[in-house]
């Protein structure tokens, strides 16, 4: 691959362009995919047809981005097609199971709502098509593609994915309801992931792998199915509630993603990030 180093006016112009693309294609599968609505198609399938909507529109979004403004190929911000490393399915699978054991040896009860079919189905569609997959892809498409990618180019890969992570942190602050402190713990917490999705993306070479971790995450944590947290939450199916009702164990005004239990998880798996990195850079130098 050709070396490429972008200006500091394109990374500029690529982070707040990438933003407005996030924005706008979500908005336009959230209002195209209800329009079926009205003809009688079910919320189940229209989750479905809003999250490939939100993934097309960031897509081509995003490419006509680096042809047009950066003048380079996906390929060359680790935007390759489809592959993922089963370590990275494996630990996909294992960081929310994480998450609920520790809040469950914490101590707490479960409470289960329910739904009927449609309803249900809404919310297991949304979970694993919109906010879990597609989401997931999305954010990780503009953030450790287009934003690391860029400032990788521009700079090295340590600042690339500092400055990545901080804001993708600061990407969850806006339109939540926080308190100072729950704006300070979240911070926190979703800068760590961030370094942990920007880990798993650079040691694989691909977006793909942070990818999948992402979206089974949000599958699991955000998308409605399962809710951890000091009180149960009446659009998810499954409830444990936390005995423990200190905010650094429930999270605070976010939730359980910006909690001790999680930010430890991420530590543990940005260990794991680490360890296959500096395989990697061993079996190179073999090579």
């Amino acid at each position: 691959m050709e070396h490429i180093k972008f200006t500091s006016l394109q990374i500029t112009v690529a982070i707040v362009l990438s933003i407005i693309i996030l924005t706008v294609a979500q908005i336009l599968s959230f209002s195209i995919s209800e329009l079926p609505l009205n003809i009688g198609v079910t919320p189940a399938i229209c989750n479905i047809f809003a999250g490939v909507l939100y993934c097309v529109f960031a897509f081509l979004g995003t490419k006509l981005l680096c042809q047009k403004l950066l003048k380079t190929s996906l390929l060359e911000l680790k935007i390759p097609r489809f592959k993922v490393k089963a370590v990275w399915i494996i630990s996909a699978l294992t960081m929310p199971a994480l998450v609920l054991l520790i809040a469950i040896l914490l101590g707490g009860h479960w409470e289960i709502n329910t739904f009927n079919s449609t309803d249900r189905n809404a919310t297991i569609t949304g979970a694993i098509f919109f906010y879990g997959l597609a989401t997931g892809i999305v954010e990780e498409l503009i953030f450790r593609g287009i934003i690391m990618g860029c400032l990788e180019k521009r700079f090295n890969i340590q600042i690339a994915v500092i400055v990545s992570s901080v804001l993708f942190g600061l990407l969850h602050i806006i339109g939540n309801d926080l308190n100072f402190i729950s704006i300070i713990q979240l911070l926190i917490a979703g800068s760590i992931v961030g370094v942990l999705f920007s880990l798993i993306a650079y040691g694989s070479d691909s977006i793909w792998n942070s990818a999948i971790v992402h979206g089974i995450w949000n599958i699991v944590i955000i998308g409605g199915i399962l809710h951890i947290g000091n009180e149960a939450d009446s659009s998810s199916i499954f409830n444990f509630i936390l005995d423990n009702k200190s905010f650094l164990i429930s999270g605070g005004d976010f939730g359980i993603e910006a909690s001790i239990i999680s930010i430890l998880v991420y530590l543990l798996f940005i260990v794991l990030a680490a360890i296959q990195i500096k395989r990697k850079g061993t079996k190179s130098k073999i090579e």
